[in-house]
């Protein structure tokens, strides 16, 4: 951002010893204070986490309104022109960050016992489709140091607050568990929600910025026992990889 920032202060000492006959020249100038705002709600929407809940999901809406209205000023304006590679760029820079704002403030819930964790029934009807949630479906069995759900703005599940939890900063992330060498070795690897690798995905997003996206599928008990034989045909010969870590950003 900084770089845009700095070519934005280049461009505008040109263009202000451009002549005013240049329609190109004309067509930046205009273009400036839409860049700016822009850039400013781009800015502002990585620093959501510092508002308070409630009035994150209106400064999103307002963020999304401007930025709406910055792209439609600026086709405006080069209307009948190319759009500039330039604009474009900043234009789906603020529009990714929109889509990153819902993660504004996302902690972990990792698994920090000595054994490993038999996910436990999460009962979601408390806390009703707000914030943003995912977890492992119960009976999934994960390894000590494994996140086992992520959230932000709604509350924590009661069922895992034992001292066996950590709460930790990160970003949206799934488990992709592979059971390798005919089932006799289990790797789960985790990695930004955004990524797409082989093998079995163990976090089940439920929620996203308030709308209900997902459910738990897998009837508990047969889930469980089906961990319990994939573990055990495993023995020792289980590994848990990090391709992002615990307080990490989401990858641009």
């Amino acid at each position: 951002m900084l770089g845009h920032w700095t070519n934005l202060v280049k461009a505008g000492e040109g263009l202000r010893r451009a002549a005013e006959s240049d329609p190109d020249a004309s067509r930046w100038r205009d273009s400036i204070p839409e860049v700016i705002r822009l850039q400013a709600i781009t800015f502002a929407l990585g620093d959501l986490e510092h508002l308070d809940v409630p009035d994150r999901g209106l400064a999103r809406d307002r963020a999304r309104v401007g930025i709406e209205a910055a792209h439609g000023v600026l086709e405006t304006i080069w209307a009948g022109h190319p759009f500039p590679d330039a604009l474009a760029e900043i234009t789906r820079d603020a529009a990714e960050a929109i889509d990153l704002a819902v993660y504004a403030g996302l902690r972990w819930i990792r698994w920090i016992g000595s054994e490993h964790l038999e996910m436990p029934l999460v009962d979601l009807a408390p806390q009703g489709a707000g914030g943003t949630f995912a977890c492992a479906q119960p009976g999934t069995i994960l390894q000590s140091g494994s996140p086992v759900a992520w959230w932000t703005e709604r509350e924590r599940p009661p069922e895992l607050e034992s001292a066996g939890f950590e709460i930790v900063p990160g970003p949206p992330v799934q488990i992709y568990r592979r059971l390798e060498v005919e089932g006799h070795r289990i790797h789960d690897l985790v990695v930004p929600m955004s990524s797409d690798r082989d093998g079995l995905p163990l976090l089940l997003p439920v929620c996203l910025a308030g709308e209900s996206i997902g459910r738990f599928t897998v009837d508990a008990a047969s889930w469980l026992q089906t961990n319990r034989s994939a573990f055990e045909a495993a023995a020792g010969d289980v590994t848990l990889e990090f391709a992002i870590e615990a307080g990490s950003s989401p990858p641009d």
